[in-house]
């Protein structure tokens, strides 16, 4: 565990405004949960800290989510920690807006491998300062000519949260298997997480992929759990091996249904396509980025409006199917995709 979570937290319940002005501040280190722009990006809270200003953000987000193509957009973020530079396979593979700003110099984008990033991870959640890690050996990662933040002279000790060192090469002294890199842990301050339920004192469960939210939030010095629902403890507890967060380490708990959106939630509501791409179409264009960020990001008055001009039809239509946990109306190539009365993995191999 970070050896800073000493003791359990005792987490509060806020709105989404209330939370994004207590929590967040400019230059912050966060790092955010999910998988690349379709499952479980903390959209909600993104779009709410864009909105009251923040900005200087230093974003850890090791699968190019949608919440670092938000932050690109509205010019909020300076610093970007990833495995990936792109967002979405049904969006756009690259994300265009992070190449330009960081051609032109506003953006520093920082750079590890994918195995590399979950090993950064587990180091900082069980509190360790570095961690070995074999690949990928003979890559630029591995070449200080592109350290990036070192390069930008920010590996000067004055952030403790910024290692000294991108890595350190050594020799296995135990087996002689030759040279073992050793990666810096990941140390954020605030790791925002978007999970389908959260008991009341901060217990947290979702379904489908997880990735690395659990080293996230015990990585992390505080943690905000965005959720669809808040239920009883008691009730989570009755089956303890479905929760992926303990409440120990919660800080705060907010009740945002469709928190996710465009992004999906497994077994609440799938990702959205076509406004994945729509986005997308604008990355191309400043003008018509504006337009966007100006239509759906400041121009309703809070979440549930920006729900409203989504519209009731669209949300309906991505509502996820309760045994396959996706929606049976997204059409998925061709033609959408078929009812089935059980899981395929049930329905082909009895399990």
């Amino acid at each position: 565990m970070n050896k800073r979570h000493v003791k359990a937290k005792r987490a509060e319940i806020l709105t989404l405004q209330e939370a994004v002005k207590k929590y967040m501040h400019d230059n912050i280190m966060l790092c955010t949960g999910g998988f690349t722009a379709m499952n479980r990006n903390p959209v909600a809270w993104i779009w709410e800290s864009i909105r009251q200003g923040f900005s200087g953000i230093y974003n850890i987000d090791p699968h190019g989510c949608l919440t670092s193509w938000l932050l690109n957009a509205a010019e909020r973020m300076k610093v970007h920690e990833t495995a990936w530079t792109g967002w979405a396979e049904m969006a756009g593979k690259l994300d265009i807006g992070s190449c330009n700003r960081y051609k032109e110099g506003s953006l520093i984008v920082e750079e590890y491998a994918h195995g590399a990033m979950a090993t950064r991870f587990l180091a900082g959640a069980i509190g360790l300062p570095f961690m070995p890690y074999y690949a990928p050996p003979g890559s630029d990662l591995y070449n200080s000519d592109y350290d990036s933040l070192g390069k930008a002279g920010l590996r000067d000790s004055k952030n403790p949260r910024i290692a000294l060192k991108k890595f350190e090469s050594f020799e296995d002294p135990f087996f002689k298997e030759g040279a073992v890199y050793l990666l810096p842990a990941v140390r954020p301050e605030l790791a925002i997480l978007h999970v389908a339920q959260a008991g009341e004192k901060g217990t947290a469960r979702w379904r489908g992929i997880g990735t690395l939210d659990k080293e996230m939030a015990f990585a992390s010095d505080k943690v905000i759990l965005t959720c669809e629902e808040i239920v009883s403890e008691a009730e989570l507890r009755k089956n303890p091996e479905s929760n992926q967060i303990p409440y120990f380490v919660v800080d705060c708990i907010v009740q945002v249904p469709y928190g996710a959106y465009p992004s999906g939630t497994p077994y609440y509501y799938d990702y959205d396509a076509k406004f994945l791409q729509a986005m997308n179409g604008t990355s191309r264009n400043r003008e018509e980025q504006l337009k966007w960020l100006d239509e759906w990001v400041f121009g309703p008055k809070d979440w549930d409006a920006f729900l409203d001009k989504v519209g009731t039809k669209r949300l309906d239509d991505l509502r996820a199917d309760e045994k396959l946990g996706y929606s049976t109306k997204l059409v998925r190539g061709k033609r959408p995709s078929p009812a089935m009365k059980m899981p395929l993995s049930v329905m082909k191999g009895g399990f």
